[in-house]
């Protein structure tokens, strides 16, 4: 990218100099040349639709911030980014001014803008893709069921497990590039050691329309980690590096991204919690809260569903969220635990949340709860008591 700005400055350069040495300077400006020449700085393009950005959550369940090279206005990461002629995913294409449908700059959410499932835009077939909704919950697409690729360490199978529709007339008979990258580790970025799960298969007949999965690519073996990973499907004139960080600028072509959910182990979870909570002089019909974490300490390719299975047996509870699934080994999450006080005075009071491991009811796990009502008002007429002792001591008539 860098290269073909400052080409473009060194054209203009020459251009101006031109202008000037045959006169042609009185009928063009040099403004009105910017203007003509600098058309790819206004020409839309085919972008991706991943999260990138500061403070742009990939992962709700870890927090996890998204650095795919998606929005070409704004970082972290570079872009990818097609001049579509003959080759796609779906039933068509759409341009724009940027990733995510000219959302960049400060979008996500909303998610998803470019595509989504069978949209007109989308080429997805299987497995039917998630997506992240304004309050940063994980949802299925619209008019998707959300259907997970597999389980961790399967045979990930074309035709079976995942495909996509794939078009492919590009000029002079070209025949196309297919990758595919996703990120197994969740940690908001491709280009790690695996990632790279289709590399540069060739050829993409010319002409071809139809799943991908009628051109006999080898199967793959899904990653260990459960949970949802972002991947990108990507249809080109060239090949790419390897370990491919999912970043370009192709001629032809097109690249969709999907939130794809990969199940876990639930027979390998392990539930743990290890928060103790207590509340002192909390005045009675009070609400408080706090949190805790509920831990899946299991090998990392299980994962754990979970639910509040029983509150302390005083005051009123609320958990957010009060369940949770797909919980990946050496995960956490966190609970807010909200409580109004019972109305009686000095007291205290003690009890357990329990947690359960909804896969196995065996595996529970304690949050141990103490709340005490203070006791102001018997210390204030204790020391009321001794003072008004001390006072008749001083005037026998009190």
């Amino acid at each position: 990218m860098k290269k073909k700005t400052i080409g473009f400055f060194l054209y203009i350069l020459l251009i101006s100099t031109i202008l000037s040495t045959t006169g042609l300077g009185s009928k063009y400006n040099i403004n009105t040349l910017i203007l003509i020449s600098n058309t790819e700085y206004y020409q839309e393009f085919e972008y991706g639709d991943a999260p990138e950005g500061d403070n742009v959550v990939a992962y709700p369940s870890t927090g996890i911030f998204g650095s795919f090279p998606t929005c070409k206005s704004s970082g972290p990461a570079s872009w990818v980014q097609h001049n579509n002629n003959g080759a796609w995913f779906g039933s068509g294409f759409d341009l724009e001014a940027d990733g995510n449908a000219g959302l960049c700059p400060q979008c996500f959410p909303p998610y998803d803008q470019d595509e989504s499932f069978q949209d007109g835009d989308a080429g997805l077939i299987i497995p039917e893709p998630f997506t992240i909704d304004i309050s940063l919950n994980v949802v299925p697409c619209p008019g998707s069921a959300g259907t997970p690729l597999g389980h961790t360490g399967q045979i990930a199978a074309w035709g079976v497990n995942i495909d996509i529709h794939v078009h492919n007339t590009m000029p002079s008979s070209w025949q196309g590039y297919f990758n595919l990258i996703i990120d197994w580790n969740q940690n908001g970025k491709w280009g790690d050691l695996g990632e790279h799960v289709i590399v540069n298969f060739w050829p993409i007949p010319n002409p071809y329309d139809g799943p991908i999965s009628g051109l006999n690519l080898t199967n793959f073996v899904i990653g260990l980690k459960p949970g949802y990973v972002w991947a990108r499907f990507t249809i080109s004139e060239k090949p790419v590096p390897m370990n491919w960080k999912g970043e370009e600028d192709f001629e032809y072509g097109e690249s969709e991204d999907y939130l794809l959910q990969i199940k876990g182990d639930t027979q390998n979870a392990d539930l743990e919690c290890e928060d103790h909570i207590i509340w002192t002089n909390v005045k009675p019909g009070a609400t408080v809260d706090t949190t805790f974490k509920v831990k899946n300490i299991g090998p990392i390719e299980s994962m754990l569903n979970w639910k509040i299975k029983n509150d302390p047996e005083f005051g009123s509870w609320t958990f957010t969220p009060s369940s949770g699934s797909n919980l990946g080994g050496g995960s956490s999450t966190t609970v807010i635990a909200k409580c109004i006080a019972p109305s009686q005075k000095n007291k205290k009071f003690t009890g357990d949340i329990v947690i359960e491991n909804t896969d196995d009811p065996s595996d529970t796990c304690k949050v141990k709860v103490e709340l005490t009502t203070p006791r102001f008002r018997i210390i204030q007429n204790a020391v009321y008591q001794r003072f008004k002792i001390y006072l008749k001591s001083l005037i026998p008539y009190l």
